[in-house]
């Protein structure tokens, strides 16, 4: 079951599931206000979603334009339905012109509170501070009401699934739910009237404001739990949820790459049928082998998959030069049509670094990776950056599809091709069996008894099917490459 969810939620942006998960939100609450169970105007409500979202989008793409930058408008829209959620739809002119201007700040602090180009905060957490500090505004974060649980709930489930980040989200909830406990908050109370779903589940995953390993992660979710609940206050500043968060953001900000990272495109080449390297020059681009990074490409008439992509980062840390690989399909996505066709010179911007598909800490460890296709990116990083001994399989339908052979030759790596081709090796030293990824193949390949890591990267169903394996002939330690460029 969790498979078939996986495979349908892939299909789909994260950007775009959190944009119609929260309309699908506001539609259920609309049905609410009408029913008499959340006292809210209809109308007023209506109204707030209309203005927060048009004056969030509208002052978007002013500010993109004044400083130059293509707007993401998915995030636009998303900013302002969040932002519908936690305000209280007034009753009069001047309260609604009071929620444009939230929405106003909630957009420039994208702009404006950018040291170095990076993106800090989450705009509508800011916005609510500022405006709160300010005398503007107050969030009441009605959202937090039982009626919404059952909603709340399948939405942040779907947007954590598609995320994986659902055990960040459940120890934010937990530290929350145990601090209030122990302040006299009985459990029932602190699920019907905190917003901790909606900001565990919503708010608090934003990837662009998450930290870039999940050890950090776990960090900041505890830290915005427990501050959230805490009693706190500093002249005007009180501890809020919002407040609580801006503070995990800021901690955020600090463990990540506190810098633009922009990638000025140099060429491509083709290595077999589908399969495209792509190659970059980097302003100075700080990564462990094996991470990715999230590449924004703007363009017009984009499909469903959206303006950014993640692609597994080849090369080495400090290198002037690093590539992505990915394949090109027939029938490509809007953003591949662009990528394949842009000219050198043109430069990206990478939303962040991030991922924990990295090599053990101890360098004693046995070290197997088993990539199927393009899936072999991090590897490459891996032979290019390590000169621990490394066991490489490698799954390809065709011998002729093997990409990035000259880099894998030119570093110590054992090889094993797997294919039901049994065409020419790009290297002599390498080995080669005929078939495929099952249970016979890796049982030769995989020597248990020295207790390795084994990493799998690929497609999605590759993944999951060589991981099940894996674990069943006895390997303790297995990670899976989650991004690896499709």
């Amino acid at each position: 079951m969790m498979d078939w969810l996986d495979e349908r939620l892939g299909r789909i942006t994260m950007y775009r599931l959190v944009l119609f998960s929260l309309l699908v939100l506001a539609a259920v609450a609309l049905v609410l206000m009408f029913a008499g169970t959340i006292e809210i105007v209809p109308w007023q409500y209506l109204v707030s979603v209309a203005v927060l979202g048009s004056v969030s989008y509208g002052s978007n793409r002013l500010f993109g334009w004044l400083f130059s930058i293509r707007p993401h408008s998915e995030s636009a829209w998303i900013t302002g339905l969040i932002l519908s959620f936690l305000f209280v739809p007034p009753d009069d002119a001047l309260g609604f012109a009071k929620l444009a201007l939230v929405a106003v700040i909630a957009m420039a602090s994208k702009y404006v509170i950018a040291p170095r180009g990076r993106h800090v905060f989450n705009p509508a957490a800011i916005a609510v501070v500022i405006a709160s500090v300010g005398g503007l505004a107050y969030a009441g974060w009605w959202v937090a009401t039982p009626a919404m649980i059952p909603a709340t709930l399948v939405a942040g489930f779907l947007i954590m699934r598609r995320t994986k980040k659902q055990f960040v989200s459940l120890l934010f909830v937990v530290v929350a739910a145990v601090s209030l406990f122990v302040q006299g908050t009985d459990p029932v109370t602190t699920l019907v009237s905190w917003p901790l779903l909606f900001v565990g589940a919503i708010m608090l995953t934003e990837p662009l404001t998450l930290p870039p390993r999940l050890a950090q992660q776990y960090a900041v979710a505890a830290t915005v739990g427990l501050l959230m609940t805490l009693p706190l206050q500093y002249g005007r500043l009180t501890m809020t949820p919002a407040l609580a968060l801006v503070i995990g953001n800021a901690v955020a900000w600090w463990f990540g790459q506190r810098r633009a990272v922009k990638l000025r495109f140099v060429g491509k080449k083709q290595m077999g049928e589908t399969a495209y390297d792509f190659t970059f020059d980097t302003n100075g681009l700080t990564f462990e082998p094996g991470q990715y990074a999230e590449v924004t490409l703007v363009h017009e008439n984009a499909d469903s998959r959206g303006h950014r992509r993640v692609f597994s980062i080849v090369g080495s840390p400090g290198d002037d030069q690093i590539s992505f690989g990915t394949r090109i399909p027939t029938r490509p996505s809007s953003f591949k049509r662009v990528l394949m066709n842009m000219k050198p010179g043109t430069t990206l911007h990478a939303t962040r670094i991030a991922g924990d598909f990295v090599l053990p800490a101890d360098k004693d460890v046995p070290v197997v990776c088993i990539a199927g296709g393009i899936g072999i990116t991090p590897f490459v990083s891996y032979a290019m950056s390590s000169n621990r001994p490394l066991t490489i399989i490698y799954a390809v339908a065709n011998t002729d599809d093997i990409a990035f052979a000259q880099q894998l030759a030119h570093h110590a790596a054992d090889v094993t091709v797997v294919s039901p081709d049994d065409g020419v090796l790009p290297d002599s030293d390498w080995k080669y069996v005929k078939g495929r990824l099952d249970a016979d193949v890796l049982g030769g390949l995989i020597d248990v008894s020295t207790n390795p890591t084994v990493y799998v990267s690929g497609a999605p169903a590759m993944v999951a099917a060589t991981r099940k394996i894996v674990k069943a002939m006895g390997v303790k330690n297995v990670k899976v490459d989650e991004f690896s460029g499709y």
